[in-house]
C-alpha cells in the first residue's frame, strides 16, 4: 500500500467513527429537546445532522487527494485537499454566524418568553460537550500524525459543535435556574470565536491556492541541506509553494563550470532525494544546475548553440595566415576535429565560450608533430578568438588514450 493510500485509510477510519458518534447524537438531541422542551437542544441536533454531510465531504476530498499524479495532473492531487479545506473554513464560519442569529432569534420568541426545558435535557447537553471533545482530541491527533490540514480542520468542526453544546449547556441551565438569556451572551462571545477558527482555515486554504512558499525556519532548513552537499557551491532563485500537505520546491544550485554534464547530473539528484529524505513535508523538487550564479541573468543566454559555435571557431581558425608550413598543416588538422563532439568540449561561463580540443596521439605522430608545436598553435588561435565578443581561448592538448564513446 503507497503511503498515500496508508494516509487516506487512516482519514477515512477517523472520520467515519466521528460520522456514527454525530449521527447518534444528532437523534438523541433532537428526541430529547423536543420531549424536554429545550429548542437549542433540538437546534443543536440539527446542527450534528449537518455534521455528517461534513463528513462525507472529507472522506470525499481525502480519497480524491490522494490519488496518484496522471496526465492530467501531473504534480498530483493534493490542491482537493486544499478546496475543501477552505469549505469546512466556510462551514465555520457559517456556524458562528448561524448561532448569534440563532440566538438573537430565541431573544425575541414569544416576546422574551422561554420556555423551561426538562432536566434530562442538560444531561444531554453534558453528554454532547464531553462526546464532542473527545472527538475534537482524536481527530486532531491523528490530523498531527498524518500532517492533513483538512482532518484537523474536521477537529476543530468537533470543537466548535463541542462549544457550542456548551452555550446550549449555558442557556439550558440558565433557563431551568432563572437566569435569564445568559446563553445569549455566551452565544456571541462563542460564536465568534468560531467565525474567527472558520476564517484562518480559509485565509490557510486561499494562500495554498495562490502557492505561498514554506514559513521561514522551513527555507532555512531547505537551504542548510542543500549547502551541505559536496559539489554544491552556491544555490540561488530557490522557491516553494505548498500543495495540500506537501510541498514542491525549485532551485538553481551552481556546481564547477568544467565538470561532467553526469556529474552535475548526479549532484541534482542528491539534492532532490535528500530534501525528500529530510524534510517531511517536501514530495517533489526540481534542480536547475548552473555553472555560474546567474540569479538576476544568465551571462551566456545570448551565445550560440554548438552548430553555430563551431563554424564560427573553424572560420576565424581557417582565417588566420601562418607562414609555417607544418603549423599551418596542424592547424587544419585542429579545424577538421573542431566537429567532433567526444574531442571538442564547449563551455559556457562569464559570457563566453570556452574552446578545449583534445587530439589523439596518432593523428599528431602521422604529422610528426612536438608538443611545443602544438602550444604555439593554440596561442595563435587563442589570441585570434580572444578578439571575437563570444569566445575566448581554445586549449588543445592530446589525450591519453582514443575518446570513446559513453
Amino acid at each position: 500500500m503507497t503511503a498515500q493510500k496508508h494516509r487516506y485509510q487512516h482519514i477515512k477510519r477517523v472520520t467515519l467513527i466521528g460520522a456514527l458518534v454525530n449521527l447518534v447524537l444528532a437523534f438523541v438531541k433532537i428526541i430529547v429537546g423536543y420531549i424536554g422542551l429545550s429548542h437549542a437542544l433540538v437546534v443543536d441536533g440539527i446542527h450534528s445532522l449537518s455534521d455528517l454531510i461534513s463528513d462525507a465531504l472529507v472522506i470525499y476530498a481525502s480519497k480524491h487527494g490522494s490519488k496518484s499524479p496522471d496526465d492530467d495532473h501531473p504534480y498530483g492531487h493534493a490542491r482537493i485537499e486544499t478546496i475543501f479545506t477552505v469549505v469546512f473554513g466556510l462551514l465555520l464560519i457559517i456556524v458562528g454566524i448561524g448561532i448569534i442569529i440563532d440566538s438573537v432569534g430565541r431573544l425575541s420568541l414569544d416576546g422574551g418568553v422561554v420556555p423551561v426545558p426538562h432536566q434530562s435535557a442538560l444531561y444531554i447537553a453534558l453528554l454532547s460537550v464531553l462526546s464532542k471533545e473527545v472527538l475534537y482530541q482524536y481527530t486532531l491527533h491523528y490530523a498531527k500524525a498524518l500532517d492533513s490540514n483538512l482532518l484537523k480542520a474536521n477537529a476543530w468542526h468537533h470543537r466548535s459543535d463541542a462549544i457550542s453544546s456548551i452555550v446550549v449547556l449555558i442557556g439550558i441551565g440558565g433557563s431551568i435556574y432563572a437566569i435569564n438569556y445568559l446563553d445569549i451572551v455566551a452565544a456571541v462571545i462563542v460564536a465568534m470565536m468560531i467565525a474567527k477558527i472558520g476564517w484562518d482555515f480559509v485565509w490557510q486554504g486561499v494562500n495554498e491556492l495562490v502557492d505561498k512558499g514554506l514559513d521561514n525556519d522551513e527555507v532555512a532548513q531547505i537551504r542548510k541541506t542543500i549547502e551541505s552537499i559536496p559539489g554544491v557551491r552556491h544555490m540561488h532563485l530557490l522557491r516553494t509553494r505548498q500543495m495540500g500537505n506537501t510541498a514542491l520546491v525549485d532551485v538553481h544550485v551552481q556546481v564547477a563550470p568544467h565538470i561532467s554534464v553526469s556529474e552535475g547530473h548526479r549532484i541534482s539528484d542528491e539534492v532532490s532525494r535528500r530534501l525528500i529524505d529530510n524534510i517531511d513535508v517536501v514530495s517533489q523538487v526540481l534542480v536547475h544546475i548552473d555553472c555560474e550564479n546567474d540569479e538576476n541573468e544568465s551571462s551566456c543566454s545570448h551565445l550560440p548553440l554548438r552548430d553555430e559555435a563551431v563554424n564560427t571557431i573553424a572560420k576565424i581558425c581557417r582565417e588566420i595566415i601562418i607562414r609555417d608550413p607544418d603549423t599551418a598543416r596542424l592547424r587544419d588538422v585542429v579545424v577538421e576535429n573542431l566537429y567532433d563532439n567526444k574531442a571538442h568540449l564547449l563551455h559556457y561561463h562569464n559570457g563566453k565560450i570556452y574552446s578545449w580540443l583534445c587530439l589523439p596521439p596518432r593523428i599528431l605522430q602521422r604529422y610528426d608533430c612536438p608538443q611545443h608545436r602544438l602550444q604555439k598553435l593554440e596561442k595563435i588561435l587563442s589570441e585570434a578568438l580572444s578578439e571575437h565578443e563570444y569566445y575566448s581561448h581554445i586549449n588543445l592538448s592530446m589525450s591519453v588514450s582514443e575518446h570513446k564513446v559513453l
